[in-house]
């Protein structure tokens, strides 16, 4: 079920004062986000650690490992995600069990928009192979990089559906109106220096004993909940100042 959405306003985008109130919701909640985190993330972990087991080699086994670790942060790592979208708009501190309440819209969201992209991505595969391929593979490529811009055109699916108010991917369109390219640069001052922090350690990682791949395995993870996190109270701040409708509860 979808709910009606309004339509959009003339909000602008203050990137600078998004991005801020995204970080200090992180900062300022740090212990909270450990707490919410916590069991997520050691499912998660553990599903990563058993998935560079599965047996095989090669080019398959390593997307075998891919697509495993992918599923258990699709299934796990949202229940985090949709937890802290419920803290930030709903000021939800504690849900009763694993799954928190808004997780099956959220995940139906990230399914619909994870599905086209998926087959996106494979009409741009059988393209790539098509001949010329000095035409061909760039082609390729500026429409991965297309795809990812409309995926992040409707990202304001997501804190709608994790305080159970789904909306249609057209309605989250709409939303984004004159405000695209705030939007990214807003994504991409929560998202880069994650993304840099996770390079340094899997060069330090890859410097290291294997002994010691575990260790890192679980800080690059870790890293990637905080930046989960991140964009999380980014979409949610948004969410709340284009289309509105959710009261903030006080923090107890």
């Amino acid at each position: 079920m979808s709910y009606p959405s309004p339509p959009p306003g003339s909000y602008q985008i203050d990137v600078v004062d998004q991005v801020g109130r995204a970080y200090r919701a992180v900062l300022d909640n740090a212990q909270l986000m450990v707490e919410m985190a916590l069991l997520p993330f050691l499912i998660v972990l553990g599903i990563e650690l058993l998935a560079w087991l599965l047996p095989g080699g090669g080019m398959i086994g390593t997307l075998a490992a891919a697509l495993v670790r992918a599923a258990g942060f699709l299934v796990f790592g949202t229940v985090f995600v949709v937890r802290w979208h419920r803290f930030v708009l709903l000021g939800e501190r504690v849900a009763d069990g694993l799954v928190p309440p808004g997780w099956v819209p959220y995940f139906i969201a990230g399914l619909k928009i994870g599905g086209l992209v998926f087959l996106c991505w494979i009409g741009l595969l059988i393209i790539a192979w098509l001949p010329p391929q000095a035409v061909t593979v760039p082609l390729t490529l500026f429409g991965g990089g297309a795809l990812g811009f409309v995926a992040m055109r409707v990202s304001l699916v997501f804190p709608a559906a994790a305080i159970e108010r789904p909306v249609a991917l057209r309605a989250a369109w709409d939303w984004i109106a004159g405000n695209y390219w705030r939007l990214f640069a807003c994504v991409v001052a929560c998202s880069l220096p994650v993304m840099v922090v996770q390079m340094i350690i899997g060069r330090i990682g890859r410097m290291m004993l294997w002994l010691t791949w575990g260790v890192f395995e679980a800080l690059s993870l870790a890293v990637s909940f905080v930046g989960a996190a991140l964009i999380a109270a980014l979409l949610s701040h948004l969410y709340l100042a284009i289309v509105g409708g959710v009261r903030q509860m006080p923090a107890e």
